[in-house]
């Protein structure tokens, strides 16, 4: 099974233990909701990465007894048991690797002054438009050179396969 799909059912266990003890330790019902809730989502992404996982037949069966097999079973899923061989669903080597940039930071900066000014004023407004409108336009010639440079590398190949 690939890293990507166990880590989704190691988070649902953790969630789920963590939910338990949170319970009995606070008897707070809408925290134990929300852990819950992470539980869940978890338990529903490994099952969609699950089922969307090429079957393999070809596992070592361990021992030949239930509680080997039922062991096997558990290093499978938990992760203890690797498969450096076997392909992983997100795993996708083509295209272009994003270039480092401080854009996300701005954006982020300029969003969270921009919501607490619409709680404490409109300089916090005004300050945060800065960030936000320096950081919009760093990411936007980002992706246009990234465009451009898909572009080129997409007529290089069709130039070299003679299209």
């Amino acid at each position: 099974m690939p890293e990507e799909t166990r880590l989704f059912i190691r988070s649902f266990l953790f969630a789920l233990v963590v939910a338990t003890a949170y319970w009995f330790v606070s008897y707070d019902a809408i925290g134990t909701v929300l852990l819950g809730g992470f539980a869940a989502a978890s338990l529903t992404a490994f099952a969609l990465l699950k089922r969307g996982a090429p079957r393999r037949d070809d596992r070592p069966t361990g021992s030949s007894s239930v509680a080997g097999g039922l062991l096997v079973q558990v290093r499978d899923l938990i992760g203890t048991a690797e498969d450096p061989a076997h392909e992983r669903p997100f795993e996708d080597e083509r295209g272009r690797i994003p270039v480092a940039s401080l854009a996300p930071v701005l954006l982020g900066i300029g969003v969270a002054m921009v919501a607490l000014g619409l709680i404490f004023g409109v300089w916090s407004v005004i300050a945060g438009a800065i960030p936000l409108a320096l950081g919009l336009r760093e990411w936007l010639r980002e992706v246009n050179g990234e465009l451009r440079a898909l572009a080129a590398d997409e007529e290089a190949e069709a130039a070299r396969d003679g299209r």
